[in-house]
């Protein structure tokens, strides 16, 4: 049966109440537009409906003026435009910025009545566009007044434009023109085009400038003044402004990105103004085919490369080899005829050369800090690189070269070769490191002094010393250790000389080559140009280092550039060339570029994703809309706008049907946008002015979605990606039905782990909606909304306490807390003692039992037994033995727990962390396989899948990274996240990781001694792994051996005793709580925490000592009173059940309607029987 669902305050044009089937269609509700074959005359979508219209008039227009079609990025900025938004134009080469603007502007013009104001950089520039504008126009027969003003005209033609400019509708000048001229600067404009905003920027002056001139509010104009002048502090500037914001009608549109990050005041100004940020120059992914090759004779291999691969080419000299190398290869080069030049340093003449044909190829040094690596983008140039050996550079063991950060990269080099007697030593010796390595070279420089004239420093440096000297003992220390210099030499990834005593290592500069390997494939409209990158290995360790550091960020599979088509890749790379070319001249049609950027609303659940995902692609631009910031960048052919949803948009309303479920011959829910407390994070109902608490400031889910809605009608296309679950399926389908009206292209994405690649690839391989999954949500919702409200108002009336409550699965837990505690006074002895062998054991035992020893003074060991067993690792986690583990390991509530694994899953550390599944995929087992390889060898790896029911798999890292490099890659800046991780989230890390990489390997052969205690009339049973006998998954997770010789059966004496009385049965801890509802079926991943929460919230259950819990005189007075009264609903066995057909209706196999008439049965008896016990129900609006 099809899902009927009445959203309260959302119909999309008027604001009022709406139902999915209307939504589904893409329709406001029935009073807006009582026949649907008719058309809207008024509201949001009558507005929107014209604005496409005037879309279609630019298009028209453009198509005119410039023969050829839009992109579907000129039409997204065509539709900010129109909507009146000021943005960050920011795209990449041949995507017509340029065009767009002067198309714009003469629409603007013409029909808008905006006066448009474009600034350039450069007069040349001033000059061209507005050539193109007056062309433009006299092709469009448009009659429209331009002036443009740059140093290039006559003192006649300045004379005249300046005389224009008081009447002119477009003026076009530089930034610098507008200070020098008052007649420009005095001038009133609705709409500021700025080109390259770079330059612009760098500029606070023309800034204030341009602000004066835009027909802002007087009042924003007064505050900006104030803060020029110093009159006003920025932060209560930047509040004052936002309190002007609405009356902002200017726009102000910038093209490109800056380079730097630095926020002056005049940009923090501006974009507070405007409601965007500028971000950096966009990063996107590679689209390269990653080449190796090894050969005798380097020099004769880059000549044969170039012969093969010809012109366009970057030739990158590791550090390690040195300038002089890079001067003697061009010699070399240049002498076999080659057009190549070493670009060392930025030299204007050189760049021109290679840019317009007259140099084959360029020779730089592989550094961050090399201009041929940072400061090239040329697609139509750029074909490939060489680099003419591992990116790499030399460490040398010496006091007089210390450096932090190559000391830190060489720890991380080194790490597995560690021993395990040295990594405290090692650990501290990392942290330290990263706490100094934002030292500057003045402090570098006289840090390295003192150490040479051996003299003492003062505060941090001192510090900065004090480090250095530990650093050279503890590199002295290691490399002593014939252990350590033997795992050295014999790892595959560790390249390493000694000579007189000197020790140095080549260490792979993994940031570098993807900066320089990047030159190759940059983004155009098309997409992203294809690319080659050759690396000749000069150093096979160090290669094999470099790919082991690439594999932490990027996915790249290497290929051997002897068994590649070289003809067909360069055919690939001269395609995109000259499709490049073709864009840069406005001439590439859009069915030629096959693939063309689109536009795409990425939507996910949570701000710390959004940031994790942007972090992907670059620098993100960021705008504002209404509170919700998006972030913009370029990833998988699509400009991505991602936002957040921050979970649940709506949810039930209380005041229609049964407790806001209208029951007719079916069941229609109503829901509403949520409002919750700020404070307490109570849900507010509608007409509510205070929460119980208190507090007047709530957050109110409406306006997030009216924001989305508002982004949905500039996109092409609107991605869905909330969580993979129940959950995430209903939140995904809410937020489809309300942005349906504005955007009928609407696609679902899933994803179980937040990296680049994964992201990727659900943006390639888009799917539907599950209704399934959101029916059981639905269903779920329901039941819990309908016995929550029956049940509770009895317990308001019985204990005089409004904030009570009962349900299907808090109140069994509830029962279970209750039961535990009756119990804790019950004692028993718990009895150690030391025998005369030295074998030490510890037992509980019955009252008396331990007079009774004394008395004895001996024990009698029986049936002693010593063998041989295989002890396997156990699977990977699932969330409820991750909460168990992590509360019993972290001494933290499930809650907490789970917040920390939702701050990993966030981060992109590990997969999905709601799952009851222990299935690893082949992606888990190949990471795992990468690990164990690596650190202890392939004969201790063993793939398991660990095949478990469910579409979710397991939660493991998603990266070969352990804790340890995770803290490496943290220190040197190679891993960001959007928030610091805490010592207790990279503790956790640590546990999910190492349980992981077990469940992979080879059992441990263990010896076990078991045998039997007699003991004042008690007999006990022990068990115990004596000795590893050969490692497996031991060598990660350490198992605990006793290491027991000599021991016999027989009478033994007993040396020492000690007896305290314990209780039989402790405190339930959380771990065993999770564990128990998981086991008997009640509760879901999703909800294990929650439940555990609400009991505490409720006072029902207190926290004692830490993680266990007890219940409360309340909590126990609520249970036994709720199982008197309503044992029949809130039982376990009732639970499951229903918990087994929510299942059900997630797979298909049970209708939804037929599980809620069986709940409403229930409910109807519940309600029935307590009106007739003098319970009201003021919130029912139906009769039941």
């Amino acid at each position: 049966m099809a899902l009927k669902i009445v959203y309260k305050n959302l119909c999309p044009n008027c604001g009022g109440m709406i139902s999915s089937e209307r939504l589904s269609k893409g329709l406001p509700c029935e009073k807006c537009l009582p026949n649907e074959k008719e058309k809207l005359s008024f509201g949001p979508l009558f507005e929107i409906e014209e604005r496409n219209k005037k879309v279609e008039k630019v298009e028209k227009l453009f198509q005119k003026a410039v023969k050829a079609k839009m992109w579907a990025l000129q039409r997204f900025w065509v539709r900010r435009f129109l909507k009146g938004e000021s943005f960050a134009l920011i795209a990449p080469t041949g995507s017509g910025k340029t065009t767009t603007q002067i198309i714009l502007c003469l629409f603007a013009a013409k029909f808008l009545k905006k006066r448009c104001l474009i600034i350039l950089p450069t007069s040349i520039l001033v000059s061209e566009v507005s050539q193109r504008m007056e062309n433009f126009a006299e092709k469009l027969g448009f009659n429209v007044l331009i002036s443009k003003y740059h140093t290039m005209l006559t003192q006649k033609e300045k004379k005249e434009e300046i005389s224009k400019m008081d009447s002119a509708e477009i003026i076009i000048t530089t930034h610098l023109s507008i200070m020098r001229k008052e007649e420009i600067a005095r001038q009133s404009v609705d709409v500021v085009f700025v080109d390259d905003v770079d330059s612009f920027l760098r500029k606070s002056k023309a800034i204030r400038f341009v602000l004066r001139m835009m027909k802002l509010p007087e009042r924003i104009k007064e505050i900006v003044e104030d803060v020029f002048e110093k009159k006003i502090d920025l932060k209560d500037a930047l509040s004052e402004i936002s309190k002007e914001k609405e009356k902002i009608l200017a726009q102000l549109i910038v093209s490109g990105a800056t380079q730097k990050a630095k926020r002056t005041k005049a940009i923090t100004i501006l974009n507070s103004i405007f409601g965007f940020s500028i971000g950096l120059k966009p990063e996107f992914g590679r689209n390269i085919l990653d080449c190796f090759v090894e050969t005798k004779d380097i020099k004769e291999e880059v000549l044969n490369l170039l012969k093969i691969f010809g012109r366009g080419c970057l030739i990158f000299v590791p550090m390690d080899k040195g300038s002089e190398f890079a001067q003697e290869l061009e010699k070399f080069l240049m002498e076999k005829g080659v057009k190549v030049r070493a670009f060392l340093k930025p030299d204007k003449k050189v760049f021109e050369d290679f840019k317009i044909g007259n140099l084959d190829a360029l020779i730089g040094m592989v550094t961050t800090r090399s201009p041929l690596v940072r400061g090239i983008d040329l697609p139509a140039r750029i074909r490939y690189a060489i680099f003419v050996g591992v990116p790499k550079f030399v460490v040398r063991i010496k006091i007089e070269e210390f450096h932090p950060t190559k000391w830190l990269m060489l720890l991380n080099n080194i790490q597995q070769a560690i021993r395990e007697e040295y990594k405290k030593e090692y650990q501290l010796l990392v942290a330290n490191l990263i706490k100094i390595k934002t030292l500057n070279v003045e402090q570098l420089e006289a840090v390295r002094e003192a150490l040479a004239e051996n003299k003492n420093l003062e505060g941090f440096l001192e510090f900065v010393r004090k480090v250095a000297i530990s650093g050279m003992d503890f590199f002295k220390k290691i490399l002593k250790d014939e252990g350590v210099l033997k795992a050295i030499k014999e790892s595959p990834t560790i390249s390493f000389s000694e000579k007189e005593g000197e020790y140095s290592f080549l260490i792979p500069d993994s940031v570098a080559y993807i900066q320089a390997s990047g030159r190759t494939s940059r983004l155009y409209i098309g997409g992203v140009t294809r690319g080659l990158s050759i690396v000749i290995i000069d150093e096979e360790k160090a290669f094999n280092s470099l790919k082991k550091d690439l594999s932490y960020f990027e996915e790249i599979e290497w290929k051997n550039l002897r068994e590649i088509d070289a003809k067909k890749i360069v055919e690939e790379i001269d395609e995109d060339r000259r499709k490049v070319l073709l864009s840069m001249e406005d001439k590439l049609k859009a069915e030629e570029a096959k693939i063309a950027l689109t536009t795409r609303l990425f939507i996910v659940e949570s701000p710390t994703k959004v940031k994790t995902i942007a972090r992907f692609f670059g620098k993100p631009a960021k705008k504002n809309y209404e509170g919700l910031i998006v972030n913009e960048v370029f990833g998988a052919n699509s400009l991505l706008m991602i936002a957040a949803s921050k979970g649940h948009v709506t949810d039930l309303s209380e005041k229609e049907g049964i407790f806001g479920v209208e029951v007719k011959d079916t069941f229609i829910p109503y829901n509403e946008p949520i409002r919750k407390c700020s404070v307490c994070g109570r849900e507010i109902e509608e007409g509510e002015e205070a929460c119980v608490c208190g507090s007047k400031k709530f957050t109110d889910s409406k306006p997030r979605i009216e924001a989305l809605r508002e982004i949905a009608s500039l996109v092409d296309e609107i991605v869905i990606a909330t969580d993979p679950d129940s959950e995430g399926e209903r939140i995904a389908f809410d937020l489809s039905l309300f942005l349906k009206p504005f955007n009928k292209n609407i696609k679902r994405a899933r994803f179980h782990e937040v990296t680049r690649k994964e992201i990727q690839k659900v943006l390639e391989n888009l799917e539907d909606f599950d209704l399934n999954l959101v029916k059981a949500q639905l269903v779920r919702r329901i039941e819990d909304r309908w016995i929550g409200f029956s049940i509770s108002p009895v317990l308001w009336m019985v204990f005089k306490n409004k904030r009570l409550s009962a349900g299907r699965v808090q109140t069994p837990v509830l029962g279970w807390v209750v039961e535990r505690t009756k119990k804790l006074k019950e004692k028993e002895e718990l009895i150690r003692l030391k025998l005369e062998n030295g074998l030490e054991i510890s037992f509980r035992a019955k009252k008396g039992t331990y007079q009774k020893i004394l008395e004895d003074g001996f024990v009698e060991i029986k049936d002693l037994k010593i063998f041989e067993d295989e002890i396997n690792p156990l699977p990977p986690f699932t969330t409820d033995t991750l909460i168990s583990s992590l509360t019993s390991l972290l001494k933290i509530d499930a809650q907490e727990a789970m917040q920390i694994a939702q701050k990993l899953f966030e981060s992109g550390l590990i997969t999905y962390h709601r799952t009851s599944s222990t299935t690893v995929s082949l992606t888990g087992i190949n990471i795992a396989k990468e690990y164990i390889f690596s650190n202890f060898g392939e004969e201790l790896f063993k793939a398991r899948k660990w095949e478990a029911e469910g579409a979710h798999e397991c939660i493991r890292p998603t990266k070969a990274i352990d804790s340890q490099k995770l803290r490496n890659l943290i220190g040197l800046k190679f891993l960001k996240f959007p928030s610091p991780l805490t010592e207790k989230e990279i503790r956790a890390y640590d546990l999910i990781f190492k349980r992981f990489i077990a469940s992979q390997m080879q059992p441990s052969k263990v010896e076990k001694i078991k045998f039997k205690v007699f003991a004042g009339g008690e007999e006990k049973e022990f068990e115990f792994v004596n000795k590893v006998l050969k490692d497996g998954f031991s060598k990660i997770f350490k198992l605990q051996e006793r290491n027991i010789s000599n021991l016999k059966e027989g009478k033994i004496k007993i040396l020492e005793s000690k007896k305290r009385m314990v209780p039989i049965f402790y405190p339930f801890t959380y771990s065993e709580i999770v564990s128990m509802m998981k086991e008997k079926g009640i509760g879901r991943p999703s909800t294990y925490a929650k439940i555990l929460e609400i009991l505490k919230k409720r006072k029902y259950v207190k926290e004692v000592k830490k993680s266990m819990l007890v219940s409360t005189v309340l909590g126990r007075k609520v249970f036994e009173f709720s199982q008197q009264n309503f044992s029949k609903y809130l039982n376990e066995e009732t639970t499951r059940k229903l918990e087994e057909d929510m299942d059900n209706i997630e797979t298909g196999k049970k209708d939804f309607e037929e599980v809620l008439k069986q709940v409403f049965a229930e409910v109807r008896e519940i309600i029935k029987s307590n009106i007739e016990k003098g319970v009201k129900y003021p919130t029912i609006s139906s009769q039941i």
